[in-house]
């Protein structure tokens, strides 16, 4: 038998395949910037496959290479190891390449499913109470820090009141969050709102500042 499925042409295409790709994959791993504009790519016309990446971290090219390494070291094992016709051992090949390919892409959508979901979004914090970790200053001029349970951890995340200061330890309520910086309200600004039996919003946040002022004015007169 003469062609591609000669023992000897395709033994030698198998070892050279092999050998390309896990050359490639290993520069890849320990290099991969150089690369990262072919996984770009290849990402692109991959998407039918699911492999696409939003975040732009790359992922088809490593589970190309990974199918081609894995098709060329099983042709080479076959010659070496068994003494199937030249045309099995390219079947063979083929399977397990194509096999590995599909399962890199499965494993790689399930990581970044799980990447994704594990993402920290501030927009959860809304409508909860948290600590004040550094002290807020007053009036938006700048970011303090709270401590908060979002999505079944404590967080540490940025925030900001549009009234006076607050000062580290007391309890707050998030009210709005944006670029990832969350703005909240003191505990005790809420007393008035939840009298009335109203929900506080963004909108509120004066509204309740001014009541608690004009509260604390009226007691002290």
């Amino acid at each position: 038998m003469s062609g591609l499925f000669s023992g000897l042409t395709l033994e030698m295409f198998c070892w050279g395949l092999a050998l390309f790709s896990t050359t490639l994959l290993v520069l890849k791993l320990t290099v991969g910037t150089l690369l990262d504009g072919l996984d770009g790519h290849l990402d692109g016309h991959l998407a039918v496959f699911g492999v696409e990446d939003p975040s732009g971290a790359g992922g088809g090219f490593k589970a190309i290479l990974v199918g081609l390494m894995v098709t060329g070291w099983s042709g080479v094992l076959c010659f070496q190891l068994t003494r199937l016709s030249p045309l099995m051992v390219l079947v063979t090949a083929l399977s397990a390449g194509v096999m590995t390919f599909t399962s890199a892409v499965w494993l790689l959508r399930r990581v970044r499913h799980l990447e994704s979901d594990g993402t920290l979004q501030p927009a959860n914090a809304i409508g909860r109470f948290g600590t004040v970790y550094l002290t807020i200053p007053p009036q938006g001029s700048g970011t303090g820090q709270i401590q908060i349970e979002i999505q079944g951890r404590l967080a540490t995340l940025e925030a900001i009141t549009d009234g006076p200061a607050i000062p580290t330890g007391a309890r707050v309520f998030v009210i709005d969050a944006g670029q990832g910086v969350l703005r909240v309200l003191p505990e005790q600004a809420l007393d008035p709102l939840l009298g009335t039996g109203a929900h506080p919003s963004a909108s509120d946040a004066p509204v309740a500042s001014n009541r608690t002022s004009n509260s604390a004015t009226t007691s002290s007169t």
